[in-house]
């Protein structure tokens, strides 16, 4: 239970420091970097479900395709997510109500689009794989994206 712990911590970690540094990327080569970091931290999330899912080779068939897929789509509401901090930011201090409003409500619709498409993709996968394996996935998915979104909260000031 602690070496669950521990990778799932320091997947957070990572996931963080890619938030964190995705920022203030001004130069190529910082992007460049980034993208490096990115891949790697995917893989090892993608090694850590994989260890703690258990599938079978044939249950891995089925998963696979539908989890890159999943990554994908999560991506793209992080990037959103990356660019509404990024916002926020730069005008938390100085923050006017129409401001606060046009970021609150896109962070919501950002919640909305992720339980869309967490929906969309249980309903797709618990048709292919064991019900409890799909929930298990969810499960992991879920503490992993609570350990970063706790480590985010912790670094992101209070509007003025």
């Amino acid at each position: 239970m602690k070496t669950c712990y521990r990778n799932t911590l320091v997947i957070a970690t990572a996931l963080i420091l890619l938030v964190l540094a995705a920022l203030p990327v001004r130069s190529q080569e910082k992007a460049d970097s980034m993208e490096a970091l990115r891949d790697a931290i995917q893989a090892d999330k993608k090694a850590y479900i994989a260890q703690y899912l258990q599938l079978t080779q044939a249950e891995g068939k089925e998963f696979w395709p539908y989890y890159n897929s999943y990554q994908f789509d999560l991506q793209k509401l992080n990037d959103r997510l990356i660019k509404l901090i990024a916002d926020y930011s730069k005008n938390y201090k100085n923050l006017s109500d129409q401001d606060a409003v046009k970021m609150v409500d896109e962070y919501l619709a950002i919640e909305r689009d992720q339980l869309k498409i967490k929906e969309l993709y249980f309903r797709t996968l618990r048709k292919t794989l064991p019900v409890k394996k799909v929930t298990r996935y969810m499960q992991l998915e879920n503490k992993i994206n609570a350990m970063v979104r706790f480590e985010l909260a912790k670094k992101i000031p209070l509007v003025k």
